[in-house]
């Protein structure tokens, strides 16, 4: 598995998954057939997942609720299996292995912000109260707006249990300890206040955020030893008018300490770091998006 990069689009073909070595970047082969046959993606892929079994991983396709593993040894193109998300887990809007038939998923209209369920979609534990300790628990409106608000890319990794979580629309990276129930919230670089409007969508309460409020991190990528997250800190109009999301890479240690801060030469949107070859692999951010390697 270290020596495969995992990329998410399209080249025109119905192939949705494509995978290259890292060595040259040689192209491999595509997997991801869309389509609704068996083993194929119904709709998109909203995010991949490194799974706990080097010799697979695992696509979410959000709109039809499925999880699917492919088999990195085999050259077939279709999932091995998919499971739906079903009962509770439905609520469910991103998906991360965690254990054998357990899976975390960030939760809407709930009092937290992750729940875990097994693959039959019941719901075994939670974790991360909205309310901090003495105060109420939130309603389900209100659980409906803060996960709307608090979107963002999320990552873990299985052999520390350390699940990160950027913010999109602010900035606020959070790094969770999943065995210790331990949450680190590191805002910034920035100091400002969050201010957003509420209003009604579809009749639940959704959040407008304050066009003046700088954008957070578009990405974050949880290594054995450290967090690294792609820093924006751009308002949306700034981003237009620049053509570009950003060129910055934030390096944490596992505790929230900064470690690095790396300005790359060519804007970029998302990240995958080999801590062991002292290399981040990128997409690039331009019309034509593509593969960038940088060296730290």
């Amino acid at each position: 598995m270290e020596k495969r990069l995992f990329n998410r689009f399209t080249d025109g073909s119905k192939n949705l998954l494509h995978l290259l070595d890292v060595n040259g970047l040689e192209y491999i082969q595509s997997k991801g057939v869309q389509g609704q046959g068996p083993g194929e993606i119904r709709s998109m892929i909203w995010e991949l997942d490194r799974g706990i079994d080097e010799n697979s991983f695992w696509a979410y396709d959000l709109n039809s609720k499925i999880f699917y593993e492919y088999d990195l040894d085999s050259k077939s193109k279709y999932a091995v299996r998919n499971i739906r998300q079903d009962k509770d887990w439905f609520l469910g809007f991103s998906i991360n292995l965690i254990d054998e038939n357990k899976f975390i998923s960030n939760v809407t209209r709930d009092n937290f912000k992750y729940a875990i369920f097994d693959s039959l979609g019941n719901r075994l534990d939670s974790f991360g109260p909205w309310a901090g300790a003495g105060q109420k628990v939130v309603d389900e409106d209100t659980g409906y707006l803060l996960l709307g608000l608090n979107q963002g890319q999320i990552d873990y990794n299985f052999n520390n249990k350390i699940l990160s979580h950027s913010r999109l629309r602010f900035e606020l990276l959070e790094i969770n300890n999943l065995e210790n129930e331990n949450t680190i919230s590191i805002y910034g670089p920035k100091s400002y206040e969050v201010k957003y409007d509420v209003f009604d969508s579809n009749g639940m309460p959704t959040a407008n955020v304050d066009s003046a409020i700088p954008m957070g991190y578009s990405d974050v990528f949880t290594g054995e030893n450290s967090v690294f997250a792609v820093y924006i800190g751009k308002t949306n109009s700034t981003i237009t008018s620049s053509g570009e999301m950003s060129r910055t890479i934030f390096e944490f240690s596992l505790e929230g300490k900064p470690l690095s801060h790396f300005t790359t030469n060519y804007p970029i949107k998302s990240i995958c770091v080999d801590e062991k070859a002292k290399k981040i692999y990128a997409i690039t951010d331009d019309k034509d998006p593509g593969i960038a390697v940088f060296e730290y």
